[in-house]
């Protein structure tokens, strides 16, 4: 090699601290995936049960105290919560999942503007696309940031998703029945604001 190797011909310097091993596509991949999923379940599967047992020793008194009114309740809104919540935390996986593997970065490139001062706006306004809540867009804003988007703009879109989609608008409407100026109200101040964090 001479003193003016490109960089194309240089080796690539592995990243510190661990070593890669070749990315895996097809079926093996998804094999791989599905076989870590499966052992979790059979991990906490044989924990859980232990973790019960455990907690009955400590606190004979636990199943009683667990039938108080006041932990009813807060079980009642844990659930609530959590059955709300998943549709959307779904939603943005697969979507995160499917910029992954159908959006090449090139794409993503032609669409963001290079500077992230003017990409902010775009990938702000971008989010009122996304119907849910920042359980959707938490993903999907990883998802962009690992395919190059500038991290301003992908926390603009973290920012304005929840707070501009569809179902926000709507629901804003519905709150504020013949009062247009206050869904154009959220749209605006929302916006400025998740381009201002951004």
């Amino acid at each position: 090699m001479t003193e003016e190797t490109t960089t194309a011909e240089r080796p690539a310097a592995a990243s510190p601290g661990y070593d890669h091993e070749p990315e895996r596509t097809g079926p093996g991949r998804w094999l791989g995936l599905l076989a870590r999923i499966v052992v979790g379940l059979v991990v906490a599967g044989f924990c859980l049960p232990i973790i019960g047992m455990a907690a009955l020793v400590v606190v004979p008194d636990l199943l009683d105290r667990l039938d108080a009114p006041a932990f009813q309740a807060w079980r009642t809104v844990l659930v609530a919560v959590a059955l709300q919540g998943m549709p959307f935390l779904l939603l943005g996986t697969v979507v995160s999942a499917a910029i992954g593997a159908f959006v090449p970065a090139r794409v993503l490139s032609r669409l963001l503007p290079g500077n992230p001062a003017l990409a902010v706006p775009v990938a702000g306004v971008a989010g009122a696309i996304l119907p849910g809540c920042e359980c959707a867009s938490v993903p999907v804003a990883a998802s962009l940031m690992r395919r190059g988007v500038a991290p301003a703009a992908a926390l603009a879109f973290l920012l304005s998703a929840p707070a501009v989609n569809p179902v926000v608008l709507v629901a804003t409407s519905i709150a504020f029945p013949g009062r247009p100026e206050m869904v154009l109200a959220r749209l605006l101040a929302s916006l400025a604001t998740s381009m201002m964090m951004g």
